[in-house]
């Protein structure tokens, strides 16, 4: 452990005055309802409210108890209603969404976060890491770093709830109604600033009608999984719904000399959401959820380190252009996973007559302990041991009108604060051929952010409408820790500090949004909007032996132009909509490498300018053949930078970036296309058939990396479903990458300069079998 840890201060006065701010505005909200409802007349019809890229939806309602129908595949009747309201909505709002029903997630078989990115235009999401950290970009712009400690460009929230760390979002979807990815600078309807979209995930949540489900399903690998929910009223006002899903399998990987077996999976994840209905015109949603993983983390593959050592193939790494994605090298290094993670949050609603009030106060923690190979061969030269326990509070308010005027506003504030006590351990005995070299990064984080903002849409006729959103943010970010030479391998002494930082630095930025909206027809919409969008600065949190590596990284800044169209064509069995953008980047935050005290290390650095362009289109048809409908995306992106940096904080580059050097995470095509087929067997029976395919380009990993670019993935997948007429039960056979697709997805230089790289999960067959009640 590192001597004389720097102990983090208390939380400034900026935190309290924050705090206190936000619960004065909870409790005079909840103290205004109160006294409000109880004037309210008991007869009135409340309102439905839901948000799809920020536009709210009004559907009066009456208290009375929903007739009984018949039930559908995991819910998939009301999981029709529900997507089907969204994208009505999102096809009368200004800017580019995909949204992802879940039905469709079922049956494209997407089980974790990241799985959406192939079939959204414009967003890609792989693994940099064995250990959690998937990272997410939206036309280019997200998170360039392989440390969990790092925020992305992207805001990520399930169910309301801001989850600012990629370990909060690296486990199972758990009975998802829908997904929304919502495209370019963010944070005017609620939530923190985001400079490259936002993506929602939210859950089926708790009705009066009793029901539910059960699957189970066997595959590759010995692979079971078990999943379901029950729903149904506790009292006259008291809903409640019950979620979990838990996956076990053997690993789909084999070491090539003992026979160890990695990627195995051992994940569980819960969720209790419990409604309760205070009067006519207010409710309190309870969140509590957990999610643990005890799988053996999948190992990448060192390519080149037995070449670069003169050695046999196989002796270290493995090596070859068509070798086998699923046969790896670690050796005795005891690759192992403990992770935990949960939380609770409470969301309060009220209609007041003018408006509609939304709270939602968030509390989430996560432990986890990996050990990674993170260098891809059975020699330990760059390994890791990932220790880290987080800590997310969150708070969001605001309020949106409800009447129908010439404006519709929308105001609100948001605040969090988060903190991460972390260790991360980087073996390399076998590099600095010693009995032990061991560098630890021994790290305590914290963060403060405020922001308030609005958004209105102003009608200046029936066809003609302006935008007009702004935003306030402040931010604290202090780091205290550095690097510490456990064996004193480079500096001679034992438990020296090679790097220490002590430090707090504070940001503001004012942000922004104009544009306009003009409905050629109810189902044309034309829109143009210009927005721009900020990320905090940032520190590296991997053991560098560098200070100049562990510095703060300033923060990032996008002005970003849109132009759109979205319709619904030939009575509403076609919806297309298209974009294209235009994005100036300053200051991007990115991973480079570089040579540091201890050799070739990677680190954040920024980016003076850099520029993507491109266009998206995502089309989805109900074809005039009864049964069959198609869904395709399409998006191209031209990412490069216009100022390249010669060196980073005077530490310089293992290969110069150039100007016109492609960006990050951004290939330049990428594609997707659904079919379904649905046909009667018999009066009793339906059978349904479904055929996927994805495919996106090349991208670079990380700059002035040689070996940081991936090759071309695509996927194809198949799955055929058979249900009784009343949709009792569903059986269904399926497979994922039919065609056994092996290409690497991540990859980058290890410490002595040989390839890394993770590859693509091999073909997948198996089936699902799911009772409804």
């Amino acid at each position: 452990m590192m001597s004389g840890r720097c102990q983090p201060s208390g939380r400034t006065g900026l935190r309290r005055k924050q705090l206190l701010l936000c619960c004065a505005v909870f409790v005079g909200a909840e103290w205004g309802h109160i006294n409000l409802s109880s004037h309210a007349n008991a007869q009135s019809a409340p309102a439905v409210t839901g948000k799809v890229g920020g536009v709210k939806k009004q559907v009066p309602v009456t208290k009375r108890k929903p007739a009984p129908r018949p039930r559908s595949i995991e819910g998939a009747v009301e999981d029709l209603e529900v997507r089907t309201s969204h994208r009505n909505a999102a096809l009368h709002t200004a800017g580019a969404v995909t949204s992802i029903g879940g039905a469709e997630i079922r049956a494209l078989n997407l089980n974790n976060p990241k799985d959406i990115a192939g079939f959204v235009p414009g967003l890609s999401a792989v693994e940099a890491t064995s250990g959690s950290v998937p990272i997410f970009s939206i036309r280019g712009v997200g998170l360039d770093d392989f440390n969990a400690s790092n925020m992305s460009g992207i805001g990520m929230y399930f169910d309301g709830i801001y989850s600012p760390f990629p370990v909060f979002y690296s486990g199972q979807m758990l009975d998802i109604q829908h997904v929304d990815v919502m495209k370019g600078p963010q944070g005017f309807d609620y939530g923190r600033s985001a400079t490259g979209g936002a993506i929602n995930y939210e859950s089926v949540k708790p009705t009066d009608q009793f029901g539910g489900y059960l699957t189970w399903g066997y595959s590759s690998y010995a692979t079971n999984t078990a999943k379901g929910a029950i729903n149904g009223a506790l009292t006259d006002r008291i809903t409640d719904r019950f979620a979990f899903s838990y996956r076990n399998g053997d690993g789909w990987q084999k070491d090539l000399h003992n026979g160890n077996r990695y990627g195995a999976s051992d994940l569980l994840a819960l969720r209790n959401m419990t409604k309760f209905e205070l009067d006519d015109k207010t409710s309190l949603l309870l969140n509590i959820h957990y999610t643990r993983n005890y799988g053996t983390p999948n190992s990448p593959q060192n390519t080149t380190t037995d070449s670069l050592m003169g050695l046999p193939v196989g002796t270290n790494g493995v090596s070859g252009s068509n070798r086998d994605a699923t046969r790896v090298n670690v050796g005795d290094f005891p690759v192992s996973r403990r992770e935990n993670g949960g939380g609770a949050a409470l969301t309060l609603r009220h209609d007041f007559s003018f408006a509609t009030l939304v709270a939602t106060s968030a509390v989430d923690a996560y432990s986890r302990r990996i050990y990674d190979n993170f260098d891809g061969s059975r020699l330990e030269r760059s390994d890791y041991y990932f220790r880290d326990n987080y800590f997310v509070q969150s708070q969001d308010i605001h309020l949106t009108s409800r009447t129908a005027s010439p404006v519709r506003w929308t105001v609100g504030l948001f605040e969090s604060f988060d903190h991460i006590d972390g260790l991360y351990k980087h073996m390399e005995k076998d590099l600095y051929e010693l009995p032990s070299a061991n560098f630890t990064s021994d790290y305590r984080q914290q963060n403060v952010s405020f922001g308030v903002y609005t958004n209105n849409v102003v009608k200046v006729t029936n066809k003609f409408r302006l935008i007009f959103g702004g935003r306030y943010s402040m931010d604290q970010r202090s780091y205290f820790g550095g690097t510490v030479d456990n064996d004193g391998a480079v500096s001679g002494v034992p438990m020296a500090n090679l790097t220490h930082i002590s430090q707090t630095r504070y940001n503001n930025r004012f942000t922004g949004k104009v544009g306009a909206e003009y409905q050629v027809t109810p189902d044309v919409l034309l829109y143009a909007t210009i927005s721009n969008g900020y990320k905090p600065g940032t520190y590296y949190s991997a053991a560098v032996g560098s200070q100049q590596a562990l510095s703060y990284v300033r923060p990032e800044n996008l002005v970003a132009y849109e132009v759109g169209a979205k319709a619904a064509l030939f009575n509403r069995t076609l919806t297309l909509q298209g974009a294209l953008f235009d994005y100036e980047y300053h200051n991007r935050q990115t991973l480079v490498v570089a040579n540091t005290l201890t050799g070739v290390a990677g680190t954040l650095g920024n980016i003076p300018r850099a520029r993507s362009r491109g266009g998206e289109l995502q089309a989805r048809w109900v074809t005039p053949i009864k049964g069959l409908d198609f869904n395709a995306g399409f998006s191209y992106m031209d990412g490069i930078i216009l100022k390249a940096p010669s060196s980073v904080r005077g530490m310089s580059l293992i290969a110069p970036i150039s100007n016109n050097t492609v960006l990050p995470f951004s290939p330049r095509f990428s594609w997707d296309a659904v079919a379904r087929y649905q046909w009667n067997l018999s009066k009793n029976y339906t059978m349904a058939y479904q055929v996927s395919y994805t495919w996106k380009d090349n991208q670079i990993d990380g700059l002035a990396d040689p070996n940081g670019i991936t090759d071309k993935i695509s996927s194809m997948g198949m799955r055929l479903a058979l249900r009784p007429a009343n949709s009792k039960w569903e059986a269904s056979v399926w497979v994922d990458n039919l065609l056994n697709k092996h290409g690497n997805t991540y990859s980058f230089s290890s410490n002595d300069n040989s390839r890394v790289e993770y590859r693509q999960t091999p073909r997948w067959i198996g089936g699902d079998l799911t009772y409804n009640f």
